[in-house]
C-alpha cells in the first residue's frame, strides 16, 4: 500500500470520531495578549517571549510579541487549544480560544512577581482566582519535597492522596472557594489545575526520591505499588481530558505521566518479529493491569501519541513511512476523540511539511537578526557548532564536558565551538570559574536577558540545552550537517 493510499484510510478512520467534539476549549484557534510591562528599563523588554504547548506531541513553540518603548504590548497567539502557556519572566498563565487577556507587568519586581490580570472573560477569570484557590489547598508550601527518605514516602504519599481526595469532593460537591457566580467552565480549569499540581507532586517525588539511577532504572514491580492511588480515581488523573487545561507546568505534566507512569510505551524493548501495532497493544495492557485501570485512558493515548510524533520520527530525512506505520499502528487503541482529533491535526501537519505545504512560523525579529550576526561575525569563514546553555542546566553542563576532547581535536580545524549564554541565568564570575576549573574550551559568550529572549524567539528555544550549526557561507543549518566540515 502506497502512502498516499495510508493516510487516506488514516483521515477517513479518524475523521469519523472527530464529530464528538463539541468544546470549543479543545478547539483549536488565537487568543489575544495584550498589556503593559510598567517601569521598564531603556534597552530591557524588548519582545514579551510566549511559548505554547502541543501536548500530544510533545512540542513546543516560542512566539514574540514586540513591546513599545512606552511598555504597551499586544499580539494574537495560536493554540493548539486552549490551554496555558509560558510568559519568559512573568510565567504561567491560562489562554481560552477566542479570548483577550489583558497583563500588567511591574518591571522593578522579580520574576513572575507584580503581575496583574485586566479584562473580561473566562482568561481572565482563571487567572486571577488562580493563586487563591491554590493558597487555600496547599499553603505557601511547595508540593515537590526534594531529600525524603524511601522511607517516608508512603507516609507522604497518603497526605497528598488525602488532599487529593479533598479536592475531588469538593469539585464533586461545586464548592471550590470561588465566587457564586464563576462560570463552571472557568472552575473546571481551576479544579483541574488542583489536580494536575497533585499528581505532578507524586510523580516528581517518585523520580526525586524514590529511584537511584534515574527513571531509566525504575523498578516496573514497584511502580503498582506506589501508583496504588490511581485505581478508582482515573476519571479524575489519567482519564480526565481538563488536564491539558492544568495551568501551572502543563507540558511536564502530560510529559511526565508519559515518562513515569507510562513509562512501558517509550522504553519497553520490542520483540524480534514484533509488529508495531502487537507493541503497543502489549504494552498498553501491561500499563493498565499493572495500575488496575478500567481501559486505555486519556493519559495513556496521548503517550502512544508523543511516542509516535518524537524528535526523531518528525525529523527531515527521516523515512515518513516509518510514522505513518507507527501513527496506523496506534489508531485502534485511540478512542477518545479529543486524542483522535489532534494527533490528526499533527500528523496532517507532518505530511503537509513533508510535502511542502506547511511552513514553519519563526519569531524573528530585525533586532535578534543583528544580535546574531554580530555573534558570528568574527567567526566568518569558519564552520560553528552554536550551543545555547545555562549554569542552571545541568545537561548542559554535562555535555560541555563530553565534548571537551572533540573541541580540542578540532582547534586546527576551520570549525569553531560557541556557547552562548543568559547573563542572567549565568553570572559571569561564578561561570568563568566554572569554565577554567572544568577546561572548557572555545568561545564563550554572554548576552543580557533581554539579547537572550530575543534569540529564544528568532530560534524557538523553549529549553536548553539547544544546538544549531552555522555553515562557513554565515547560513544556519542543522546542528549534524557541520560533522561534515570536522572529518
Amino acid at each position: 500500500m502506497n502512502k498516499k493510499a495510508i493516510i487516506t484510510i488514516l483521515l477517513a478512520f479518524v475523521s469519523m470520531t472527530v464529530s464528538a467534539i463539541d468544546d470549543y476549549l479543545f478547539h483549536s484557534g488565537t487568543a489575544v495578549l495584550k498589556g503593559r510591562i510598567q517601569n521598564k528599563a531603556e534597552g530591557e523588554w524588548s519582545i514579551v517571549s510566549v511559548v505554547t504547548f502541543n501536548l500530544f506531541s510533545d512540542e513546543e513553540q516560542v512566539h514574540a510579541i514586540p513591546v513599545a518603548p512606552d511598555g504597551s504590548f499586544e499580539g494574537s497567539i495560536p493554540l493548539q487549544h486552549s490551554h496555558s502557556v509560558y510568559v519568559e519572566d512573568i510565567g504561567y498563565m491560562f489562554l481560552a480560544v477566542g479570548d483577550t487577556l489583558e497583563v500588567i507587568k511591574d518591571a522593578t519586581q522579580e520574576d513572575k512577581v507584580g503581575v496583574t490580570f485586566g479584562g473580561q472573560g473566562m482568561s481572565t477569570d482563571v487567572n486571577r482566582l488562580w493563586p487563591g484557590v491554590k493558597k487555600h489547598y496547599f499553603g505557601e508550601k511547595d508540593l515537590l519535597v526534594k531529600g525524603l527518605a524511601r522511607e517516608e514516602i508512603p507516609a507522604w504519599k497518603q497526605q497528598i492522596v488525602k488532599l487529593l481526595d479533598n479536592v475531588i469532593a469538593d469539585i464533586e460537591a461545586d464548592r471550590l472557594p470561588v465566587p457564586a457566580a464563576t462560570a463552571d467552565n472557568v472552575k473546571e480549569v481551576l479544579g483541574a489545575s488542583l489536580l494536575g499540581d497533585l499528581l505532578m507532586a507524586t510523580m516528581e517525588n517518585y523520580r526525586y526520591n524514590m529511584t537511584t539511577g534515574g527513571f531509566y532504572q525504575i523498578q516496573r514491580d514497584e511502580l503498582g505499588d506506589y501508583y496504588d492511588f490511581l485505581a478508582g480515581r482515573e476519571r479524575w488523573l489519567t482519564d480526565n481530558p481538563s488536564m491539558l487545561f492544568a495551568i501551572d507546568s502543563p507540558s511536564h505534566l502530560i510529559n511526565y505521566a508519559g515518562v513515569y507512569i507510562m513509562i512501558d510505551v517509550h522504553f519497553s524493548p520490542k520483540e524480534n518479529g514484533e509488529s508495531t501495532a502487537d507493541y503497543y497493544r502489549k504494552v498498553s495492557n501491561i500499563i493498565t493491569s499493572r495500575y488496575g485501570l478500567k481501559n486505555i485512558g486519556f493519559m495513556q493515548q496521548m503517550a502512544l501519541c508523543q511516542d509516535v510524533f518524537t524528535e526523531d520520527n518528525l525529523e527531515a530525512d527521516s523515512d515518513p513511512n516509518i510514522l505513518t506505520g507507527k501513527y496506523a499502528a496506534i489508531i485502534p487503541l485511540i478512542s477518545n476523540p479529543i486524542v483522535a482529533h489532534q494527533s490528526l491535526q499533527r500528523y496532517r501537519q507532518y505530511v503537509g511539511q513533508r510535502e511542502g505545504n506547511v511552513t514553519t512560523t519563526v519569531s524573528a525579529t530585525p533586532e535578534a537578526d543583528a544580535i546574531f550576526q554580530r555573534i558570528i561575525e568574527p567567526y566568518k569563514g569558519n564552520a560553528l557548532f552554536v550551543h545555547f546553555w545555562g549554569m542552571s542546566c545541568g545537561p548542559c553542563r554535562s555535555e560541555m564536558m563530553e565534548e571537551r576532547e572533540t573541541v580540542e581535536r578540532l582547534k586546527d580545524k576551520p570549525v569553531r565551538f560557541l556557547y552562548i549564554c543568559d547573563e542572567k541565568d549565568s553570572p559571569r564570575e561564578h561561570t568563568e570559574a566554572w569554565l577554567t576549573k572544568n577546561n572548557i574550551k572555545g568561545e564563550h559568550i554572554y548576552v543580557t536577558h533581554n539579547e537572550w529572549n530575543l534569540l529564544a524567539a528568532k530560534f524557538n528555544i523553549y529549553a536548553i540545552p539547544f544546538k544549531i550549526g552555522v555553515d562557513m557561507n554565515g547560513n544556519v543549518v542543522a546542528f549534524k550537517e557541520i560533522n561534515n566540515y570536522a572529518e
